[in-house]
């Protein structure tokens, strides 16, 4: 066998001759192509291969991920609101002030060594989490970092200002058991109990850091994402190919691009780690929620406390951060990756009911689909369904407009058909005179007589 080369127009073609000989069998190959240089412009390098540990962990990841976003934030703070509400009016009645549960004691080991000092467990695990993926998506940018970080200041002087509002108000409100004591510091440490409006700081606590970091960790939404975009914008700037379309890295200085592309797989662990160590926090201090409200509080100071704490993360994360001259949302850097869609800016769009029904089926796919696979008996079905709501003449008008015109017509009428029959057959006709039932079934007869009429007459 000999195998020639042939180069024509920077095209390289292979040709095969195979020398046969009676009685033995021609094998058939391709041989191996080689492609130049100038052929590999403008395609994309193929992704990295990917391990079994890899595979395990970013499950793991996913797994968390839908823990902390699985459950939308308006449905979690309802359940926080409306469930402290109607677990505290059971506990109330059901639960012993005496009862012998180790969590019902407020010296346990959890309440004493996490709940109490909650704030610094949550601002370590959120302020390691905003530092790496800040100096990462940042490009190393100082001003960046420190945006993110005021959040968690902020944040941090709100948890602060309404705790000590909290204890004014209980201050201001109570009084002792022995009346000599009028202040509140004199009645405990006389050993004495000062009874007052006690708004349940560990109920505003436990709520305000689970939506702290459900906000911050959108960080992480989009994050894996940084890896596709560090390989086509370095497969773009090593080849010079202008003409393909830029991503979102393709703003970055080379001194940047160097600093993210040489750091990213640096920190990526670490912030998949503190991602997942935020997600186990959260099921952590839901759980403490629970017991705080089950054995701690009445009722009225547990609601206010879980009202005061989602109208604090509202006006700081949907309102104040949104502002020009404030630090920004969690992400916002030198470019954008963050995959997240606000469902509240989504809910001034009208969607109604009559709406849905109309794009359910698209006017040039009349027949629905399954898979790519068409789903005639759906389309019978629903041709069924609709001429059942339709009285005589409407049927009969709508089987002469089918043998007039095409499939997609049809059903495009039908669907308006449907809508817009208000008793009259005016909107079916599109726009021809209007007569009711009554005339035209009049109108039919009188015509039958005159015809039985001139019968008579003929005959006679």
């Amino acid at each position: 066998m000999v195998a020639t080369k042939k180069k024509e127009k920077s095209k390289i073609i292979w040709t095969t001759t195979v020398s046969q000989t009676p009685g033995s069998v021609a094998m058939k190959f391709r041989p191996p192509k080689e492609t130049p240089k100038e052929g590999t412009k403008g395609k994309l390098p193929c992704a990295e291969a990917v391990s079994v540990q890899q595979i395990i962990l970013m499950m793991f990841v996913h797994l968390c991920r839908k823990v902390i976003y699985g459950l939308d934030v308006s449905y979690r703070i309802c359940i926080y609101v409306l469930g402290t509400l109607m677990i505290s009016v059971v506990s109330d009645y059901k639960t012993s002030s005496t009862s012998k549960s180790y969590l019902a004691n407020p010296n346990n080991f959890l309440n004493q060594w996490f709940v109490k000092i909650g704030w610094f467990w949550t601002c370590l695990v959120v302020g390691s989490f905003i530092y790496l993926t800040s100096h990462t998506y940042g490009c190393g940018r100082v001003n960046v970092i420190r945006n993110n970080l005021v959040r968690l200041a902020i944040a941090t002087g709100a948890w602060f200002c309404m705790t000590s509002l909290f204890d004014m108000v209980e201050t201001k409100s109570g009084m002792c058991d022995i009346t000599k004591y009028l202040k509140k510091e004199a009645c405990l440490a006389s050993g004495n109990n000062w009874k007052g409006f006690d708004i349940s700081g560990h109920c505003f606590l436990l709520i305000f850091s689970n939506l702290v970091m459900l906000e911050e960790g959108k960080a992480y939404l989009g994050w894996e994402r940084i890896k596709d975009f560090l390989r086509n914008e370095e497969h773009r700037r090593v080849n010079d190919d202008q003409e393909k379309s830029d991503t979102p890295l393709s703003k970055l200085k080379n001194e940047e691009f160097l600093h993210i592309r040489n750091e990213f797989p640096k920190r990526t662990p670490y912030v998949r780690l503190l991602f997942c160590l935020m997600a186990l926090l959260m099921i952590f201090w839901d759980f403490m929620l629970l017991i705080t409200v089950l054995y701690f509080h009445m009722m009225i100071e547990k609601v206010v406390a879980s009202g005061a704490a989602v109208l604090t993360w509202f006006a700081l994360y949907k309102f104040i951060y949104m502002q020009s001259l404030s630090p920004g949302l969690p992400g916002d850097g030198v470019f954008k990756y963050v995959v997240w869609k606000d469902p509240v800016v989504n809910r001034n769009k009208p969607c109604t009911k009559h709406k849905a029904a109309e794009n359910k089926w698209s006017s040039k796919d009349d027949v629905p689909k399954f898979m790519g696979m068409p789903l005639y008996a759906l389309k019978d079905y629903k041709e069924e369904k609709i001429k059942e709501d339709l009285t005589e003449e409407e049927v009969f008008y709508m089987n002469g407009l089918g043998a007039k015109r095409n499939s997609m017509s049809t059903m495009s009428s039908m669907d308006k058909l449907v809508k817009g029959r208000q008793g009259s057959i005016t909107d079916i006709r599109g726009g021809l005179r209007a007569r009711s039932r009554s005339q035209s079934r009049t109108r039919m007869g009188v015509a039958i007589n005159g015809s039985r009429e001139n019968g008579n007459v003929g005959k006679n």
